[in-house]
């Protein structure tokens, strides 16, 4: 007969070794990075190892560059993924997808939920355990939307000419590849769009400390002289 030692060593060498399921934060910055690059994440962990409880969750993240076009994707999921309570995404400095809740019983100022977040985990944990198993919906629904075609930003470092319709500018080229005939938002300012109709690029400077490429353009529309110094512009979609 075959020895227990070895019926036990050929036992192990046929059953799959199991993988220990990533942390929560590992698996939203997967999620969060097919879109852009994530240069700051805070995910709260799902227990508290000093208490025992489980803690009430939210995601913040701020990605490299402001991704206006992101926003309605954020909103859709955080309103259909979840199952048990009701969330919100906020978008400032950073951006955030919290319990609907931490916003209702918050400071009016908009300071840290910490506290509250503290106190609804002791207090609440029916409602933290619903909340974690929402927060898992959101991730995986965010991990399983298509990433959106890379769009063109470009930064405005000089104003040389603006009236009520056109902009001559220098810009700073962050990302995508800005061509004459597209059309770009501006950032923070509602209803602006305009149309790229010249563009000259600068040679690259070594000397300087500056990364993008900067080029001279031109932008006409009805709102250009709205856009100023330091205006952020993302193209929109092609028809």
């Amino acid at each position: 007969m075959e020895p227990e030692e070895e019926r036990e060593r050929r036992r192990t060498e046929a059953t799959p070794a199991r993988v220990a399921p990533q942390p929560r934060f590992h698996r939203a910055r997967a999620a969060l990075s097919r879109f852009a690059p994530v240069v700051w994440l805070r995910s709260i962990s799902e227990i508290d190892h000093t208490t025992g409880l489980v803690q009430l969750p939210s995601l913040g993240w701020r990605f490299s560059e402001p991704h206006p076009e992101l926003r309605e994707m954020f909103t859709s999921v955080v309103r259909d993924a979840p199952r048990n309570i009701a969330w919100a995404f906020e978008e400032r400095k950073n951006s955030a997808i919290v319990p609907a809740r931490l916003i209702a019983e918050g400071k009016p100022d908009g300071e840290d939920f910490g506290d509250l977040r503290r106190a609804i985990s002791q207090s609440d944990q029916e409602f933290c355990i619903a909340a974690s198993e929402d927060i898992e919906l959101i991730i995986q629904a965010l991990a399983a939307q298509p990433a959106l075609p890379i769009a063109s930003r470009l930064y405005v470092t000089q104003l040389a000419k603006r009236s009520a319709e056109e902009l001559v500018c220098v810009v700073e080229s962050l990302t995508g590849e800005a061509r004459a005939g597209m059309t770009f938002r501006a950032v923070g300012e509602p209803g602006v769009e305009v149309r790229l109709t010249a563009l000259h690029w600068y040679p690259p400077r070594p000397e300087t400390r500056r990364r993008a490429p900067l080029a001279k353009v031109t932008l006409i529309g009805a709102e250009a002289g709205r856009i100023g110094l330091k205006a952020l512009l993302v193209s929109t979609p092609g028809p």
